[in-house]
């Protein structure tokens, strides 16, 4: 190809011999790469870079094809060689004309500072074909990289800090895949999300929370006039959710009956794991998360009842009657921590989550003990859930034990709540078969010592 005008100022000349990149298929064209086998495990066994061009026109894919071609090339020199400085380089040029370009107030001098950097861009071009579109481009902001406001966004969200983690690493496989504005629209979005299932293995639900991440950051960038705020590339570009089916029904979380409960907590002991043990009898007696319970503080817990407080949802906020069988190891826990926790000495993952380590504790606890997948801490929680059932407690009352909300209009919206007689009562009809350890088998020397 031969440099004529560009951007307005010079434009490439399309010659008569195809480019080897570029490839026609059902009169659409392709711009392709091979991957070196050697390095194709760190593109994920990929053997080749395949992209659209969306143009049934020649001249159009052989503008098209060369900035893809760049960045496959640069991206393949940066896996050879570790060295990712020719991306770095050019985008952090690009940003430095951009920053001079927004600073200058002058249209004159601004439109001055324009040929200069065209005349920058034909030289990158010369060096690598693409690079020069490219840097012109993000200069002058007709194309806007998809992760340059994504930090900005984050800070805009009210989310916990695992959340806002992995909306960041979901948007990191946005910008990896798209790098532009320019090449988000719905056809690409939507092979993305089959490349996503069918390439990448992910289920449905995992390429659903992914888009959900990519639209709320795409509606940020809409409201900063950055794209279109008439378009919506992410729209049913994921399968709708379908019913369930019989698998579905077959992997749903089951609930442990009242003997298996008592064996989860043998075996806690059995093993010598008694915080574990403490935490199985703690939720056993309350129906609480485990989240809840690890996070359960000293100064929330009174002499008949404790308070959640920071619960994933609105009606995880309440007031726990204290089952008269727990009472004396609440006690102590309470009187023994060192650290103002109820289950004192837990550590930490990184987001502060104190159930982390202990819930993968109970993981292996069950499965020890022939439980499947479909039983987890949680099961503990429908145990409870079920004795309320079978002894025929209203869910009004029930639901404002365990932390559920109440559907209803007049008990959900209307009730100032439940006295909390009612609930100590009804929290009394939970019962288990004595097993191998007693609750004072929790505490060493037992709890009256």
């Amino acid at each position: 190809m031969s440099v004529g005008s560009v951007w307005g100022k010079r434009v490439w000349k399309s010659g008569t011999k195809l480019p080897h990149y570029l490839n026609q298929r059902r009169r659409r064209w392709y711009a392709e790469l091979d991957i070196p086998k050697k390095l194709r495990p760190l593109f994920n066994g990929k053997a080749r870079f395949v992209e659209s061009l969306k143009t049934e026109s020649r001249s159009e894919a052989e503008r098209r094809a060369p900035l893809l071609v760049a960045r496959w090339k640069a991206e393949i020199e940066a896996a050879k060689t570790g060295n990712t400085a020719p991306l770095e380089d050019l985008r952090d040029a690009a940003m430095s004309w951009r920053e001079l370009l927004d600073r200058e107030p002058d249209p004159e001098q601004r439109g001055k500072y324009e040929m200069i950097l065209s005349d920058k861009a034909v030289e990158a071009e010369e060096r690598q074909r693409g690079a020069g579109e490219a840097l012109y481009k993000l200069a002058t902001r007709q194309w806007v990289e998809i992760s340059e406001k994504v930090e900005d966004w984050l800070l805009t969200l009210d989310n916990e800090p695992k959340t806002l983690d992995m909306k960041r690493s979901d948007l990191s496989r946005f910008s990896q895949r798209f790098r532009t504005t320019k090449k988000v629209t719905r056809k690409s979005v939507q092979l993305w999300v089959h490349e996503l299932q069918h390439e990448d293995g992910l289920k449905a639900p995992t390429a659903r929370r992914i888009i959900s991440a990519c639209r709320g950051y795409w509606g940020y960038l809409q409201r900063l006039d950055i794209v279109p705020d008439d378009v919506d590339p992410f729209r049913e570009v994921v399968q709708r959710k379908a019913k369930k089916s019989k698998a579905d029904v077959a992997n749903r979380r089951k609930s442990f009956t009242a003997g298996e409960t008592t064996a989860l907590l043998d075996g806690a002991v059995d093993s010598g794991d008694l915080d574990l043990g403490r935490l199985i009898a703690l939720g056993m007696w309350t129906g609480c998360r485990v989240e809840e319970l690890c996070a359960l503080q000293v100064h929330d817990v009174q002499s008949d009842r404790f308070k959640i407080v920071d619960a994933k949802s609105e009606a995880g906020w309440r007031e726990v009657p204290i089952h008269s069988q727990l009472r004396p190891l609440l006690q102590r826990l309470c009187a023994a921590s060192i650290d103002g926790y109820v289950l004192s000495g837990l550590t930490k993952n990184k987001y502060g989550d104190r159930s982390n380590a202990i819930g993968k504790r109970f993981g292996r606890l069950k499965s020890r003990l022939g439980f499947d997948h479909t039983y987890v801490f949680h099961s503990i929680r429908k145990t409870v859930a079920t004795q309320f059932d079978a002894a025929g407690i209203p869910e009004a009352i029930s639901a404002r034990i365990i932390g559920h909300d109440i559907p209803t209009m007049t008990y959900g919206v209307y009730s100032g709540g439940a006295p909390f007689e009612k609930k100590q009562a009804a929290l009394e009809v939970l019962a288990y078969p004595s097993g191998q350890y007693p609750l004072s088998d929790l505490w060493p020397g037992g709890l009256d010592s």
